[in-house]
């Protein structure tokens, strides 16, 4: 049995700077890595649909380039639905999943729902704050209508000045999650909200049927995070003895930086069941 590389992959408008507690905890025993998706951290943002596929693509590219495979791939809101993706896409490359309140949207009789801002937004009232659930109305092309608002916020802050507001709207978060989450937040590519974003690429939920490796579904508390209980339900049908599922009632849609210590423990376990399988 060898060690499993671990693979991070942001929520929208988060970075690679937002894994300040798991970076560490698994650097020296493994490869640990954390990407930034385009448009994010400083990574350029193509002239082109902002997908899941296109963010699935560029993950697979990377973890070819550095000869990581098969990993645990860690996915939180629209990281959540990327490493779905990878698993799908690129099976060679995926060991195992741990989904954090993954973006799993659906076509609602009113619109799409949207996915959530990942951390609160700053001087953005209603936008999506540390609770936040998703939904909420899209712009045309497909953005979420609180992106724009969101990283018009932010525009001319500095990083200490994003964090200070941080502390303020999310007091149950560490000092460094505040502050990797600020530096993201400062780097955000504001041409995000010009290019055609599609977030449904695939019926999420039920495309966890064509998933063979492990998977550890963490869930934030009712109404306060993306997946629904019937998602939940759905998604323990198709995997089976496949599925994890750890539900964090107390926690909203950040859950690591909510539930710190329970998150980890979930995550530790995660690891262990992809070193299993190499």
């Amino acid at each position: 049995m060898s060690a499993a590389p671990v693979v991070l992959l942001h929520g929208l408008t988060d970075a690679a700077t937002c894994w300040p507690t798991v970076l560490p905890r698994y650097a020296g025993t493994r490869p640990v890595v954390a990407l930034d998706a385009r448009g994010h951290g400083g990574t350029p943002l193509p002239d082109e649909p902002f997908t899941v596929a296109a963010l699935a693509a560029d993950a697979t590219a990377a973890l070819r380039a550095l000869d990581l495979g098969p990993a645990l791939v860690v996915g939180h809101s629209m990281g959540g639905v990327t490493a779905e993706e990878l698993a799908l896409a690129a099976p060679d490359l995926v060991a195992g999943l741990v989904l954090e309140d993954p973006a799993w949207l659906t076509v609602e009789p009113d619109g799409v729902a949207a996915p959530a801002a990942d951390g609160a937004v700053v001087g953005v009232a209603g936008a999506g704050g540390a609770g936040a659930a998703g939904g909420g109305a899209r712009r045309p092309g497909g953005a979420p209508d609180w992106l724009a608002p969101a990283i018009a916020a932010v525009q001319g802050r500095t990083v200490e000045q994003i964090a200070a507001q941080g502390r303020v709207d999310n007091p149950r978060w560490s000092e460094e999650e505040v502050l990797g989450w600020a530096e993201a937040k400062a780097r955000v590519d504001p041409r995000l909200v010009d290019v055609p974003h599609d977030w449904l690429g695939r019926d999420w939920v039920e495309a966890l049927a064509d998933v063979r490796v492990p998977v550890t579904l963490l869930t934030a508390g009712p109404g306060l995070g993306v997946v629904t209980r019937r998602q939940a339900a759905r998604a323990a049908e198709l995997l089976g003895d496949r599925l994890t599922h750890v539900a964090f009632p107390d926690a909203g849609h950040n859950i690591r930086r909510e539930s710190p210590a329970r998150y980890l423990a979930a995550l530790d376990a995660a690891v262990a069941r992809a070193d299993a399988t190499r």
